[in-house]
Parts: C-alpha cells; structure tokens; sequence
C-alpha cells in the first residue's frame, strides 16, 4: 500500500474536527450536515456512474453502513459539538475508543483474528490519547453531549466492521456515492423536523460546509474505503489514534489554541503506538531453515513480474 494513503487518511479526518468545530458556530448541527451532503452528493453520484456494472454493487448493504458512517457518526457528533463538547474531548471518546471497540468486534464476529501484539499496542494509543487530553477534560459538558459523542462513536465502529466484512470489494465510488446518500436520507428529515435546517449565510458556513463536503465526504470516505480494501479493519480504525496528534497541531496553527507539555507527551505515546501497529511485525528467521535465494522469491505468486 502506498505510504502516502494512511497520512492522507489521518490529516484529512484530523481537518474534519477543526472544520465542523468552526461550522457549529454558524449554523445548527444536522443542518450544517444537511448542506454537507446537498454539496457532496452531486460529485459524488456522477464520479459512481462511471463505474462500469455499478449497479451490480451490493447498494443495500452499503446504504446500511452509510446510515451509521455518515449519519450516526456525523450526526451525533456534530450535535454533540454544539451542546458543547470540546473537539479534544470528543477525539478522545471517539478516537481513543472507537480502535478498541472495531477490533473488539471483528474479532468477535470471527471477521479478523486479533493478536496479543495488536491488543497490546491499541491500549498503549488509547493510554496516550487519554494522557494528552487531560487538560481539556474539564472544559467539556457531561451528560447528554458527551452521550451523543458516544454515539457517534459506535456508528463509527460497527460501520467501520460493516465495511469491511460486507463490501470491502465494492468499487470506492460507488461506495462514497451510496453511503452519503443514505446519510442525507437519513439526516435531512431529522434537521427539518427539529427546525435546524434555517440558517443565515457566511464566510464561515462556507468554509466549514466547502471543506466538510468535497475533501472530507469524497477524498475521506474514499481514502476509509480504499484503506479497508487492502488492511484489517483494526488497523485501519488504529490509525485514528494519530488523529488527535493532529488535530491538535491544526488546533494551534488555526485556530490559536495552546498546548500543553503533558498533551505533547501523551500525543507522542499515541502516534508511536500507531506507527508499531501499522508497521508489520518482523518475521523471525525459522532456525534450521535456509534462506530462499532471490531468484527462488522471484518465482512465487505474489511477487511482482520482473519485467
């Protein structure tokens, strides 16, 4: 897998939770979700009508995981976001938990099997992203918001299984295409019946909406899609560990926020812990066994055809 699709994946999904933390402020939760999709989905539906044999795709089970991708995980989160979540403290419950609960699934569901190195790792990033936070802990609102965060987090996960043992093989556009029109099905009805879908225009709805839609809904979901094809869903669901890392970086450089010496040490612990998990593990050396001359490797199946 090319180097450059996980730390795409990571700073783009980091970017969504500097740019809907801004979008909040502008309009209502689901209403601002609802012009995500209104934007999105034009792009979205002509790029899946090129594929050829689209329609042989598995349309319902993708709808499925795009009601929990898109609209459980978005929508709860937003909403959680305008009751007054801090983004930090939402990263924590939704990135630091969301990789133990995917693995926890697929490996319950018999769809991965998960090894102790894998389970080690995963609570070291989880330690770190707990650590690094800590300051923001205080800023946040209990009870209902922090609940909705939760939420948003299962979505995150259960869908992120579903991907992967359902429609792993389905072409990436059409995925991208399906999942957020199911969302929008889903979201649009919600945000007019709880009135959220009237707001008043700006720069920064724009901005937040422009960004949430076209870079995020079609270069993330396919980025999560394309990453799912060719990794285990608890590898890809460890890289979010890296995000907060991020996301607190993008935190200061953007937005002013500061950052603290023990946010710094806890964020290190993190991304160490993802780039080990990423990493595959060494192979040892069978002892009484020789090595396989290079011309032998050259004739097995899966390596590449020299010429």
């Amino acid at each position: 897998m090319d180097e450059g699709v996980p730390f795409a994946f990571i700073v783009l999904w980091s970017s969504g939770y500097i740019a809907a933390a801004y979008g909040v402020d502008a309009a209502p939760p689901l209403g601002l979700l609802t012009l995500r999709f209104a934007l999105a989905l034009p792009l979205a539906v002509a790029l899946a009508l090129r594929v050829p044999g689209w329609r042989r795709s598995p349309l319902l089970k993708l709808a499925l995981v795009g009601v929990l991708l898109q609209g459980v995980q978005f929508g709860a989160a937003y909403s959680g976001f305008a009751l007054g979540v801090h983004p930090a403290l939402a990263s924590l419950i939704m990135l630091g938990l969301s990789p133990v609960v995917t693995t926890a699934l697929a490996a319950w569901s018999g769809a991965e099997r998960v090894r102790g190195r894998t389970w080690g790792l995963l609570a070291v990033g989880v330690l770190g992203v707990a650590v690094s936070l800590i300051p923001t802990l205080g800023e946040a609102d209990a009870g209902a918001a922090i609940g909705l965060v939760v939420v948003g987090m299962l979505g995150l996960a259960v869908g992120t299984v579903l991907q992967k043992r359902w429609v792993g093989a389905a072409d990436p556009r059409v995925s991208v295409a399906v999942q957020l029109g199911a969302g929008a099905v889903v979201v649009t009805p919600l945000a007019a019946a709880a009135g959220q879908l009237t707001f008043e225009p700006s720069v920064q709805l724009a901005l937040s909406a422009a960004w949430l839609a076209w870079p995020l809904s079609i270069g993330g979901t396919w980025l999560l899609v394309t990453l799912l094809q060719r990794r285990d869903a608890s590898m890809v669901a460890a890289l979010l560990l890296a995000v907060p890392a991020v996301t607190a970086l993008m935190s200061v450089a953007i937005l002013g926020d500061g950052l603290s010496a023990i946010s710094v040490v806890g964020l290190a612990v993190a991304t160490g812990a993802v780039v080990r998990l990423v990493r595959p593990a060494p192979r040892e050396r069978s002892p009484g066994r020789r090595w396989r001359s290079r011309s032998a490797l050259r004739r097995t199946s899966y390596m590449p055809d020299p010429r």
